[in-house]
């Protein structure tokens, strides 16, 4: 029996001071948008490794966290390990925001009970010394990790715990990973599908507000699809510059919140051969109306532009991703804070009206909606069993270059002509998973510049 579909609907109105017959706000799309315990989207999102806050964070006292609902502490003991716990105590349920982080474990500050990092009780002082009772219980921990400045949780079944996604990247020399988080006051999928949107970038901080590079003002042919039989969603973005230069761009967004952005700051003017990622970054549900983006910016000398000093705690270095200091300056100079948690705490996805600029948003949603439905095997991460946690590299496809194509090559209209170089330009990313590492990176940029060569 065919599942009915659960989206909510709202009627089209076409006919001008019609604001009355559109009063009706619908509920929000539950089945991608709700994130706590036993929720479809929550659930999926809990198959994978989710960072929960960066490594400087833990100093000496413990860090009150909530992810998807769930209440938690965060904590770093004497020995250096990191715990991530249920908040509230389970003796008597105070909040462990309040416990005293000893040389091992956490201990509440209520009745003293000492919990280790993956919450067995160590000690129950108040009870007779003959007492059981902290060995017939632990309290409730996550498992978690450290990697590159940023504390990972996994939420998920423990026998369903998968490897950690280690991506080229991050392990490539000369690359140094700073870490950033800020927060997001909306539901998730609104910030997460932005990433599929490159037309915003051309209006909101471009023509509107001067965030990017004047580049960026330019219409852009955008080309979607999905890749890994479903577990991700790419786009190739096209601009025609000045002196027949073309801009290709490439971003890789990965299910169900993981997404890998270009540069912002390379203007164009010259040629670019396969600049990798600039920005990798999660956004991670606190609850259904709030969110944190947690990530690295890449910094190195292939990577030109930006300011490490301004990547950290509530601050990264690309324009208009954090509030705003007052509601004038936002109303004058908004940016993606204020876009997207101006759609509604969730957007009501039954108002909207896509375009055809809108197709990674929809595709991402589609994309996402099977994953949640199980219909995408390959969207679901394998357990990693008796493999190490730290699993082998796997490939970014974003990219940024910037081809000398002369316009209308061929007798081509030019619209064409982009969609055809970026078709080019994905295939050889795509195909550059035959190699790894140095040689990977070598044989895509040796092939984008004979595509070049081949346009003269």
């Amino acid at each position: 029996m065919a599942r009915s579909d659960p989206r909510p609907t709202a009627p089209v109105v076409n006919r001008p001071y019609s604001a009355y017959f559109q009063r009706e706000v619908p509920r929000e799309d539950e089945e991608l948008t709700h994130v706590g315990p036993g929720t479809p989207a929550g659930e999926y999102l809990r198959r994978f490794w989710q960072p929960v806050c960066l490594s400087e964070q833990l100093k000496d006292l413990p860090l009150a966290i909530s992810i998807m609902g769930e209440a938690l502490v965060a904590f770093r003991d004497g020995e250096g390990r990191v715990g991530v716990l249920l908040r509230h105590c389970c003796h008597r349920g105070t909040s462990l925001e309040y416990g005293m982080v000893q040389p091992r474990g956490i201990r509440c500050c209520y009745h003293g009970w000492l919990f280790d990092v993956d919450g067995r009780i160590l000690e129950t002082p108040g009870e007779p010394a003959d007492s059981k009772l902290k060995d017939a219980l632990c309290h409730g921990a996550y498992p978690c990790l450290e990697y590159k400045g940023i504390v990972f949780t996994y939420l998920g079944a423990p026998d369903l715990m998968p490897q950690f996604p280690v991506h080229d990247v991050y392990e490539e020399p000369g690359v140094e990973c700073v870490p950033f988080i800020h927060k997001v006051d909306n539901n998730w999928v609104q910030t997460e599908e932005n990433n599929l949107d490159p037309v915003h970038s051309t209006f909101l901080h471009s023509r509107l507000s001067p965030h990017f590079v004047p580049t960026f003002t330019r219409v852009p042919r955008i080309d979607w699809q999905e890749v890994g039989a479903g577990a991700g969603v790419i786009y190739s973005c096209k601009r025609r510059l000045e002196n027949d230069l073309m801009w290709v761009r490439m971003l890789h967004v990965f299910l169900p919140n993981e997404s890998h952005v270009g540069t912002v700051w390379d203007d164009g003017t010259k040629r670019l051969y396969f600049q990798r990622a600039l920005y990798s970054r999660w956004i991670v549900p606190v609850d259904n109306e709030h969110s944190v983006y947690v990530g690295w910016r890449h910094f190195g000398a292939q990577f030109p532009g930006g300011d490490r000093a301004l990547c950290g705690i509530e601050k990264i270095d690309m324009e208009g991703q954090t509030a705003r200091d007052s509601y004038e300056e936002a109303q004058r100079h908004p940016g993606d804070y204020e876009a997207q948690s101006a759609q509604r705490k969730i957007a009501r996805h039954a108002l909207e009206h896509l375009g055809r600029t809108d197709g990674g948003v929809a595709l991402f949603r589609r994309t996402l909606r099977k994953a949640i439905r199980g219909q995408s095997p390959a969207a679901l991460p394998k357990p990693a069993g008796n493999r190490p946690l730290f699993g082998k590299p796997t490939n970014l496809y974003t990219e940024d270059s910037v081809l000398r194509i002369p316009v209308g090559h061929g007798g081509k209209n030019d619209w064409d002509l982009m969609g055809e170089v970026g078709d080019r330009v994905t295939e050889i990313v795509i195909a550059g998973d035959r190699y790894e590492g140095p040689e990977r990176i070598a044989t895509i940029t040796r092939q984008i510049k004979e595509l070049e060569r081949q346009y003269q």
